[in-house]
């Protein structure tokens, strides 16, 4: 057995799926994305518009696609859905025999919505995502406005999967635990298979820590900041599992919520350190091809590294306390600029999609 599929056993047994960041058209042809998953290890896969943004661009991958979507006209929005769900339907079914075999989240593939819209418009706009793509194994990914967390629970209710793509602190996890439990329970009420419903929420990791460092100042000695946040969030995690409420749903099919804990843009070290400091059960280690490689050769994996670490964990986060860095909201702060840096890749998205309808 090779160090790469021996590093990939043992993730498996300690509860880490590894997700491949960046998926698009180029990497779905001649069976490529079933290789490239293999060779990383990787059972899940995530879409960004940035990376679609640049395949429609370069290259030829989605020229055909957009030809028939021009004759035909169709509005530039619509075009954008069209091309990721048929990205998400064929990464799909490259993932559903695994997710068949109870694989669950970790054998799925996370497509974005609309960053623009809310409310009603959100639970219609992921309504219509999850029926184009029609394969039980599609997740949504949502960005939270400040005071949106209504979404969550709206959308688990309507048996849709979500991934939260922006959570920085424990202040922000409790009431998306409490809209996971409300949603689940509306959802079994209406007689949906609960074992078909995932939740996951992603912890920006490298952001996380950037942001804390530039708010103490180019002097500061580097720590386990972000590190100690999702540890936290772990810990957290299973303090609000042990609930009459979770174990009702529990006899009812639902699924455990999963943490995503993303290095995108994390040099190569980091990441490697996200990766060996936060192995723990029903998690998710996301970042693009290229980085998963290094990761995954370079790891030094010595079991769960994350149980029995909240007092540690905690003075760090006191240490911080102390130097005035307040973490709720910063944590607000930055799941502002994160719905604002996804609505910038969109509009993007959508304005190559658009030139090149007017182009083809």
């Amino acid at each position: 057995m090779t160090h790469r599929s021996r590093q990939g056993v043992r993730l498996a047994a300690e509860g880490v799926c590894l997700r491949m960041e960046g998926l698009t058209r180029e990497l779905q042809r001649a069976g490529r994305l079933a290789r490239l998953l293999g060779e990383l290890g990787a059972c899940a896969t995530a879409a960004q518009p940035a990376a679609v943004c640049e395949a429609v661009r370069r290259g030829d991958a989605y020229r055909d696609h957009l030809s028939d979507l021009a004759c035909r006209r169709v509005p530039t929005a619509e075009a954008v859905l069209s091309l990721l769900c048929e990205d998400a339907r064929t990464a799909c079914d490259t993932l559903l025999p695994q997710y068949r075999r109870g694989a669950g989240l970790c054998a799925s593939v996370f497509v974005p919505l609309n960053p623009y819209a809310d409310g009603r418009r959100a639970v219609a706009e992921a309504a219509a995502l999850r029926w184009t793509v029609d394969r039980p194994n599609a997740v949504v990914s949502v960005h939270l406005a400040r005071g949106g967390v209504s979404l969550v629970g709206d959308l688990l209710a309507r048996g849709i999967s979500v991934d939260v793509r922006s959570l920085f602190t424990l202040q922000q996890f409790d009431p998306l635990f409490e809209e996971f439990l409300s949603g689940l329970e509306r959802a079994r009420d209406a007689g949906c298979d609960l074992s078909g419903i995932h939740f996951a929420a992603s912890v920006p990791l490298r952001l996380l820590d950037e942001t804390i460092a530039a708010r103490l100042g180019a002097t500061a000695c580097r720590e386990e900041w972000a590190v100690a946040v999702a540890r936290l969030l772990h810990h957290r995690r299973e303090q609000l599992m042990d609930g009459a409420r979770w174990r009702a749903l529990v006899r009812a099919g639902a699924r455990p919520p999963h943490f995503v804990w993303s290095s995108r843009e994390a040099p190569v070290r980091e990441a490697v350190r996200y990766l060996e400091e936060l192995v723990g059960w029903n998690s998710v280690f996301s970042a693009g091809p290229a980085t998963l490689r290094a990761v995954r050769a370079r790891a030094e994996l010595r079991g769960d590294t994350v149980s029995g670490t909240e007092a540690s964990s905690r003075r760090v986060l006191s240490a911080l306390h102390c130097r005035e860095v307040d973490l709720r909201e910063m944590g607000l702060e930055l799941q502002q600029a994160q719905l604002e840096a996804a609505r910038a890749e969109w509009t993007e998205l959508c304005g190559a999609v658009g030139a090149t309808l007017r182009r083809v």
